[in-house]
């Protein structure tokens, strides 16, 4: 498998060196393409990637500062192609969330240490390769019938008025017990049971990409493991700090946290390059719903 390296993209002033055709608007958390040209690599905040199947994908962390940000694609014959991304702020709902006890609250000694541990496991595996890409888009529903999400990614929640924390994914009421599938193939880069999430699964899906599972009634996979896409990864439960059985699924995108339903849709529907201005608008306004995607992809 072909590695690709990180590297630094040109610090070139827009206005003169990127054409004022290639630009479009996304919104935190959310992700822009630029199709159009055949792209063998993609440069987006000092880092340069794989193209997805011929396209550049330009994923957003939901806090990412907004304002205008240079992109590159670079094309089979290595010619650079700069553009650039405004990126505008979204206010992200708040939550007030009760919990039956306070176990999840004030934290044991133990449970203290034990998710220190967790913690410092879970960003060493994040820290993946941007190698060849094991996945297409859209990537596949992790159930054949996706029911419509609480809209809650990014949201920022109240434990029992007082402990604050940020949703970083995307929770959807599926049955308990039901099987949940990979998105793609990928390797499983950790699967435990981990004191707030539960039982988990982190998969690595190759170009910088990476799905996750969290409150899993169980695991049928282990870390190492290789998965295909559509593959049983676990069941869905309510372990962990979890009000009631439901699917958690997230994203991480070149370290960039962003919305996973998105890319579980037709990826033409993502903010382009080759957009107009009013496109552009009803794109992220689409996005900002919470309607499931349509169809079965697995």
């Amino acid at each position: 498998m072909k590695s690709w390296t990180l590297l630094a993209c040109l610090a070139l002033p827009l206005a003169a060196h990127a054409a004022p055709d290639h630009r479009v608007q996304v919104a935190q958390g959310g992700v822009a393409r630029w199709a159009g040209m055949e792209a063998k690599a993609c440069g987006f905040l000092g880092k340069r990637y794989p193209a997805v199947d011929g396209d550049c994908y330009y994923p957003v962390d939901f806090q990412l500062k907004p304002g205008v940000h240079e992109i590159a694609l670079y094309d089979t014959d290595g010619r650079q192609h700069l553009g650039w991304m405004t990126v505008e702020k979204v206010d992200f709902p708040e939550v007030e969330i009760t919990l039956p006890d306070d176990t999840y609250i004030n934290l044991s000694e133990d449970n203290a240490k034990r998710h220190r541990e967790e913690r410092a496991r879970v960003v060493k595996a994040l820290k993946v390769d941007a190698d060849e890409p094991q996945f297409s888009l859209p990537l596949a529903k992790p159930v054949k019938q996706l029911p419509q999400s609480e809209n809650d990614f990014a949201s920022r929640r109240l434990f029992n008025g007082t402990h604050k924390s940020t949703h970083t994914g995307r929770d959807a009421p599926v049955s308990v017990g039901s099987k949940l599938g990979s998105v793609a193939d990928g390797t499983v880069i950790l699967a435990e049971d981990q004191f707030f999430t539960g039982n988990a699964v982190y998969v690595d899906h190759g170009g910088g990409l990476v799905s996750m599972f969290f409150h899993l009634s169980e695991l049928s996979v282990a870390t190492g493991d290789t998965v295909k896409r559509g593959q049983a990864i676990g069941k869905v439960g309510s372990s962990g700090r979890s009000t009631g059985p439901h699917m958690h699924l997230g994203i991480r995108w070149m370290n960039a946290r962003i919305d996973p339903y998105l890319l579980l849709e037709d990826p033409a529907k993502l903010p382009s390059v080759a957009d107009s201005a009013a496109e552009e608008q009803a794109k992220i306004d689409q996005a900002q719903r919470s309607e499931p995607p349509e169809g079965d992809q697995q």
